[in-house]
């Protein structure tokens, strides 16, 4: 059976040598004597616990400093805390800490650092296994992936505090409330908040018994109830009544709910999710959203950025998408695709990404990918284009490398046609013309003007529309 990779850090070098040859036999052991040596250690290889102490005497950062950066950038790696301080500001501000255990530095305190030792590795094996469970959120952005770093040390902490989840519609709110709940093993529940009617949603997430309205037959069991001992997940709360939000509240709160028509109220254990893309605060100022209910719902507040605002990710799920429609059939994929998706705002996030790449595939009779069959599929007209391209730019201020990049790709989404192309800028054809060549884009030209002289080149002006 393969050892588990401990790393001990200690100024003291009879500490780190006695200890790697005591505890040897059941762990590998690694050690450092300086706690910018641990972090590099930590940051390039496996290890699953450390073993700390505090008192670096002449050296500029101490054991507390170590572990804030673990809490910080590696939350997952257990620590134990080795030392022979007592009664130090140190040895207080490391009890604060979720550390595993603190061992004296006593002489003879090997066994119970083994125990200790023993203790971390189970929980590190715990949140490994939790993190197995759950699915993960595709993505290459730097901001989501620090997002989910802080998720999961929530979500491996003792906490059953609520989630809210803001972000515009499409940007994976529901994947990531399917994250939380598979992270910590517990049944998702649903609730579209948007979508149930006004008109029934109190018997929907509460229930009914028979006979408390026209139509109620049967007794009726309502999502809460449903979701009991899981987390129930409450999306697009920015559209839920007045009325509904107050009975919300007594559930989070109370932890008890009461069915339509009955007097009885029933206990639930659940942990809250509620996403929306609405202002919640916003919603509070108008009376529209109760105060209570939001402060209720917010205890832990992610923010998941837009797609436009992570470009990382526009060529990542691009590239995922265009894998998916493709059957395994091989598409070649020009670059001026992703150029042409990183111009465009996606107000509908991911789900729009996915739908475009969806009818980009069906468009294209080549198996190639470009940006003309991205136009196409965005149902882009050369014109909207241009406006895109204004929009992003102000074209006054251009360089010449961004003008020449304009004209490709206006005549790109003109199909060559250079008269259309024209009109997108708002100039004529002879004007186009001489900007082609000051630009030095002749390729762009038929071959038969290709030939042509070269127009002075002191003309002055960009294109505007």
């Amino acid at each position: 059976m393969e050892k588990e990779l401990i790393l001990f850090v200690d100024d003291d070098q009879a500490i780190l040598e006695s200890s790697e040859i005591l505890l040897s036999d059941e762990f590998t052991i690694r050690t450092s004597s300086s706690v910018s040596s641990a972090k590099e250690i930590i940051k390039t290889e496996d290890i699953r616990l450390v073993v700390i102490d505090l008192n670096f005497e002449g050296h500029e950062k101490d054991g507390i400093n170590l572990i804030d950066h673990i809490l910080k950038e590696f939350h997952q790696i257990p620590f134990v805390v080795l030392s022979g301080d007592k009664e130090t500001k140190r040895v207080v501000e490391a009890t604060k800490r979720p550390l595993v255990d603190f061992v004296t530095k006593d002489g003879d305190h090997d066994d119970i650092l083994r125990v200790a030792i023993r203790k971390g590795l189970a929980e590190r094996k715990e949140f490994d296994a939790k993190k197995e469970r759950s699915i993960e959120f595709k993505t290459k952005s730097p901001q989501i992936i620090k997002m989910f770093k802080n998720i999961d040390k929530l979500l491996s902490s003792t906490s059953n505090a609520s989630i809210l989840i803001n972000g515009e519609s499409g940007t994976g709110k529901e994947y990531m409330a399917q994250y939380i709940s598979k992270f910590i093993g517990k049944r998702l529940v649903a609730a579209n908040m948007a979508s149930i009617p006004k008109e029934t949603a109190e018997s929907e997430l509460f229930g009914h018994i028979k006979g408390a309205f026209t139509g109620a037959v049967s007794n009726k069991i309502g999502l809460l109830e449903q979701a009991h001992n899981g987390v129930f997940f409450l999306d697009e709360i920015g559209d839920c009544s007045l009325e509904l939000q107050a009975k919300l509240l007594r559930a989070i709160q109370e932890k008890e709910i009461l069915q339509v028509g009955s007097t009885v109220p029933k206990k639930i254990n659940l942990r809250f999710i509620a996403a929306t893309h609405k202002n919640l605060n916003e919603l509070v100022e108008q009376k529209l959203f109760r105060l209570d209910l939001l402060q209720r719902l917010n205890t832990f507040t992610f923010e998941l950025p837009a797609l436009r605002d992570r470009v990382e990710d526009i060529e990542y799920y691009s590239t995922m998408f265009i894998n998916e429609f493709s059957n395994g059939e091989y598409y070649r994929i020009d670059p001026s695709t992703y150029e042409a998706l990183k111009e465009h705002s996606w107000p509908g996030n991911v789900r729009e990404l996915r739908n475009v790449i969806e009818r980009a595939m069906i468009f294209t009779d080549r198996r190639t990918i470009d940006s003309t069959i991205i136009y196409k599929a965005l149902n882009i007209t050369a014109k909207k284009h241009v406006e895109n391209i204004k929009s992003k730019f102000n074209l006054e201020a251009m360089k010449d490398a961004e003008i020449k990049d304009a004209i490709i790709k206006t005549i790109e989404a003109t199909k060559g046609n250079k008269t259309e192309a024209a009109k997108c800028f708002g100039v004529n054809y002879s004007t186009l013309y001489r900007w082609i060549k000051k630009y030095d884009l002749d390729s762009l030209l038929p071959s038969r003007e290709r030939g042509r002289p070269k127009l002075p080149t002191n003309i002055t002006g960009v294109p505007t529309v």
